[in-house]
């Protein structure tokens, strides 16, 4: 009996080792969500990118980690930069909430819980393809879930229009040329370190 009570003392730090271990790393959202605006579109404009609706309700088509929970967001806009000159352009001003996480028929999407707030700095990428042009938004920034815990976010939302180049888009962005409107999709992944 003496010797099961000191085999149980022994394996007791081990048993609560693993206990915290599992709990640290639970802490915060992590994995990846890829989304597309198939309800939403994106304008681009002089210095602008923002969101019709706004805030406008997405789809995630595709989830690992602790993102499996969520099938919708509700994403939100605009971000300004200065659009003269040629791309990059930098992000000077975000609205957060930027993403909202959450599920279909709940009003969970716009309830300020399990988001992705933007730091100021991203940054919009203009390029020419074989067909038209392609804009990329650049995203930095954190994850907060329901709790409260941070994690860093990093990602992409990838835009493309056919028959126009990189010039045409950039006339738009220094508002020589008019808005237009397209779609959008996008991808963010939460990485396992925490916010500091």
């Amino acid at each position: 009996m003496k010797n099961q009570i000191v085999a149980s003392i022994a394996a007791l730090p081990f048993a609560l080792g693993a206990v915290f271990a599992g709990a640290a790393e639970a802490a915060g959202l992590t994995g990846r969500i890829a989304f597309n605006g198939f309800f939403t579109n994106i304008t681009l404009s002089e210095g602008e990118l923002s969101f019709n609706p706004n805030p406008g309700d997405l789809i995630a088509s595709v989830t690992t980690g602790s993102f499996t929970q969520f099938n919708a967001a509700t994403i939100q806009g605009p971000l300004t930069f200065d659009g003269s000159g040629d791309s990059p352009f930098e992000v000077t001003s975000v609205t957060n909430p930027f993403l909202d996480l959450g599920t279909f028929g709940n009003p969970d999407t716009s309830d300020g819980v399990n988001t992705f707030a933007l730091h100021s700095g991203s940054t919009v990428t203009v390029m020419d393809t074989n067909g038209g042009a392609e804009i990329m938004l650049d995203l930095n920034g954190w994850f907060t879930d329901e709790f409260g815990d941070e994690t860093r976010g990093i990602g992409n939302i990838t835009f493309q229009m056919a028959g126009v180049d990189a010039e045409y888009i950039e006339g738009i962005f220094d508002g020589s040329i008019d808005p237009i409107e397209t779609t959008f999709s996008g991808e963010v992944i939460a990485e396992m370190k925490p916010v500091p």
